[in-house]
């Protein structure tokens, strides 16, 4: 987070984040974040409170439909705030933050399945009219290695290691997932509409990748 804010010029508006007050089950948390006036790239980080490891995720966007739009589900074990950090190419900074009460959370409850079963199935949907609103989703457990297996031990720890979604010109989003990051990732980004086809890619920590491709050829 000091890195991004470090000798920036920190902004008052212009950064928002759409989430629940509470949730019932923080294992899967609706964030919306949405930056307006920012010039490209910009540099995202998203970050929260109370863990041992307060990353969610780190993305860079080089393309978007202003004001730029961004949606993830995230994992929160507990209550405490999610905090957002952007800069941009001239050096702007934003920052925001929000707590979110957690009545409960199924994180690190003991799976009773295979949690690698359908592992890299894919599905991308879209809505286009002025901007084309792109939504897609990965089967993968992003598993933090806290979670007890079907056998009682400990489950591996295998977390994607990036989501990047490209057009013939080149990338327009790269994202890291961390362990904030809920299971199958859902990932949700307004993009201008003349930028298709676009390629969407999943890169495994075992370095197996996930592609698909919208529209469909």
């Amino acid at each position: 987070m000091d890195t991004l804010l470090g000798g920036g010029d920190l902004q008052t508006e212009g950064l928002s984040l759409e989430l629940p007050e509470w949730v019932e089950d923080g294992a899967f948390v609706p964030l919306t974040l949405q930056l307006a006036g920012a010039r490209p790239p910009v540099q995202l980080l998203i970050l929260r409170s109370a863990e041992p490891d307060p990353r969610i995720a780190q993305a860079e966007l080089i393309d978007w439909q202003e004001p730029l739009r961004l949606s993830l589900r995230v994992r929160l074990p507990q209550s405490q705030s999610l905090q957002v950090v952007a800069r941009d190419a001239v050096g702007r900074t934003w920052q925001a933050s929000q707590p979110v009460r957690v009545l409960g959370s199924t994180c690190l409850a003991p799976v009773s399945s295979d949690p690698l079963a359908r592992l890299g199935e894919t599905r991308v949907w879209a809505e286009q009219a002025d901007d084309l609103e792109l939504r897609s989703l990965v089967r993968h457990p992003m598993e933090t290695g806290r979670r007890l297996g079907a056998d009682g031990q400990l489950l591996a720890k295998r977390l994607l290691r990036l989501i990047e979604i490209t057009d013939e010109q080149g990338s327009l989003l790269r994202l890291q997932p961390f362990e904030g990051i809920a299971s199958n990732p859902l990932l949700r980004v307004v993009l201008p509409t003349p930028r298709q086809p676009l390629q969407l890619r999943w890169l495994d920590a075992d370095g197996a990748q996930y592609r698909t491709h919208w529209p469909n050829p």
